[in-house]
């Protein structure tokens, strides 16, 4: 039973609550601008209204992609994606969907149920997720960089944060081919279920917070003006909204959160290779992306 000082905070669901392919697109407390909203989508836009009570009743649109099924069940078609990219952005992106097709096998073999798509795989974002990463710098610095970014563009249509650390761990092995990433899940008690260890796990939800945020603070801000506290993300991740910046420009929130969750995955990678007894790679430099892609040629 919650304390009466928790009764007071107003929460509000992210993902819709009996569907979390649905997440907070607009949100108003007129409901004729929620019409105007709703009849303006795509006539294919999947769309659920939901009121909430807060200061007073506001209406909040939720929206999926329309993405559905088993993530390992969709064709993938990226040969005329990788062929248009730069020679080195074409290795990488080759390896990416290697490992996340990894990832895939791995939680299926380990829980039993496969990943879920809840967005069509975005195979354009790839080569600029590749470009936006600054290449110089250690090992630790540039190997998060890449997780960074691949998570930004959210590529994927699922497992984005574990495909990203592969990535990470793959690029810190071309430095270093005594490097492994340290244990990132651990079996529930009694169960055949995997989750992420605790130290990784702040990792991801607070990445998680940061991204939500940056794509939707404009939202975040009315509903915090109507007297909404937390807003939940599936998997209870909760984001309190008194702990980030929302009133500010889409294209300074833009930049400022990006730079924020970049420096997250630097910090986390740091860690990784300290729990990982190779802290020699704090101070190494790292590969450049045209080095690194010569390494994965070399992999065969």
């Amino acid at each position: 039973m919650r304390s009466a000082s928790e009764e007071m905070v107003n929460r509000v669901p992210y993902h819709h609550e009996q569907d979390v392919q649905f997440s907070v697109d607009f949100v108003s407390p007129n409901l004729e601008a929620i019409g105007d909203r709703v009849v303006g989508y795509d006539p294919h836009k999947s769309v659920k209204v939901e009121s909430v009570e807060l200061d007073r009743t506001v209406y909040v649109v939720y929206t999926a992609s329309g993405a559905s099924g088993a993530a390992d069940e969709i064709e993938y078609d990226l040969v005329e994606y990788i062929g248009s990219m730069e020679p080195a952005n074409a290795v990488i992106a080759t390896r990416l969907v290697d490992v996340f097709r990894t990832v895939l096998e791995e939680n299926y073999e380990e829980e039993g149920t496969r990943v879920r798509a809840y967005k069509d795989i975005a195979a354009e974002e790839i080569e600029p997720a590749l470009n936006q990463i600054d290449w110089t710098g250690t090992a630790v610095e540039v190997a998060g960089r890449l997780a960074a970014n691949l998570i930004l563009k959210h590529v994927l249509p699922n497992a984005n944060h574990r495909t990203a650390i592969g990535m990470s761990q793959l690029y810190l092995k071309r430095v270093n081919p005594g490097f492994s990433m340290p244990e990132t899940a651990i079996q529930s008690e009694g169960t055949d279920e995997y989750d992420w260890m605790a130290w990784v796990n702040d990792y991801i939800n607070e990445s998680k917070r940061l991204l939500t945020v940056r794509r939707k603070g404009g939202r975040f801000k009315y509903l915090e003006k109507f007297g909404c506290d937390v807003l939940v993300r599936k998997h209870d991740v909760e984001i309190p909204l008194e702990a980030y910046e929302l009133d500010l420009q889409p294209s300074q929130r833009w930049r400022m959160y990006a730079n924020r969750h970049e420096k997250l995955w630097v910090t986390f990678t740091g860690e990784a290779v300290r729990r990982a007894g190779m802290t020699d790679l704090l101070d190494t430099d790292g590969l450049t992306k045209r080095e690194f892609a010569d390494t994965l040629r070399e992999l065969g």
